[in-house]
């Protein structure tokens, strides 16, 4: 992986084919998302940072436990016309979690989150989890890594990085947490991506 963002490995993609990276068919669009809120006092600034650029439609993938923790930051997610999306219950590691451990985790995620489009965190999942999950939910990994939360990481290689792998289609993942570390770059990559005629779309409504 390119430090500071990446593609999700190419030869991976094969292993798991029926699951989303991009969003083929749509013209100048890509695809904002947001892992591991809702958060305390993070969610509302990446919901002001959006409203203020004028970015209506992004996708939080939400873990379940955090949709109980944070209910007034899940609320003000949907109320402000922004979809919620499946990160499991708890933010667990497919690679190291027993295959009925996992599935009960997303399933018990989804059922909180009342999404069937279901990102795994880390991207980590084996092959008969994934065999098993993709008969009840959209798998959505991701065409675009920023590594948001790595503060070693400035900013501007980070955004320097996305304009050079930012493309139509993309499904960007940035992150919810309470260090806020999506904020980091956000301001910076919307205006990237508009300033290239880019719009964002909500990928749960055009898939």
């Amino acid at each position: 992986m390119i430090p500071g963002s990446a593609r999700f490995p190419g030869l991976i993609r094969l292993l798991y084919r029926d699951a989303i990276y991009r969003v083929k068919g749509v013209e100048r669009k890509l695809y904002i998302t947001f892992d591991d809120g809702p958060t305390d006092q993070g969610t509302a600034k990446i919901v002001d940072v959006l409203k203020k650029n004028e970015v209506e439609k992004a996708v939080f993938f939400c873990t379940g436990s955090n949709i109980k923790k944070y209910p007034d930051s899940t609320r003000m997610i949907a109320e402000n016309g922004y979809s919620i999306a499946n990160h499991g219950y708890k933010h667990l590691d497919g690679w190291k979690s027993r295959r009925n451990d996992y599935i009960e985790n997303c399933l018990q995620g989804s059922e909180l989150s009342g999404s069937i489009f279901y990102r795994p965190p880390y991207g980590h999942l084996t092959i008969p989890q994934y065999r098993a999950i993709k008969k009840y939910m959209r798998i959505v990994f991701w065409d675009l890594l920023l590594y948001d939360f790595d503060t070693n990481l400035q900013k501007e290689y980070v955004l320097n990085k996305a304009g050079k792998l930012v493309r139509q289609g993309s499904v960007i993942v940035l992150h919810d947490k309470e260090n806020m570390c999506a904020l980091r770059v956000l301001d910076g990559l919307i205006s990237l991506c508009i300033n290239r005629g880019y719009e964002f779309g909500d990928l749960t409504k055009d898939l």
